[in-house]
């Protein structure tokens, strides 16, 4: 039987990055770089010669919820 994955609470880490790319470490405890375009975080993150996962972070004033047809 697999172990259910527990939540990560990323609020506290991304604040600083509404509406932008960022590159979080595997381990999604680190922002290794970020910008207004993936690109720009993507060059920051190589610099660090660390593996990373992308994410947008979107606008705080807004809701997201996704939907099914």
């Amino acid at each position: 039987m697999q172990k259910a994955l527990k939540p990560i609470d990323l609020t506290k880490v991304l604040l600083p990055f509404e509406n932008k790319w960022v590159a979080l470490s595997q381990d999604q405890k680190k922002v290794l770089g970020s910008g207004k375009t993936l690109k720009e975080a993507a060059n920051q993150a190589e610099k660090t010669k660390k593996r990373y996962l992308f994410l947008k972070v979107p606008p705080f004033d807004i809701s997201y919820a996704p939907s099914i047809r």
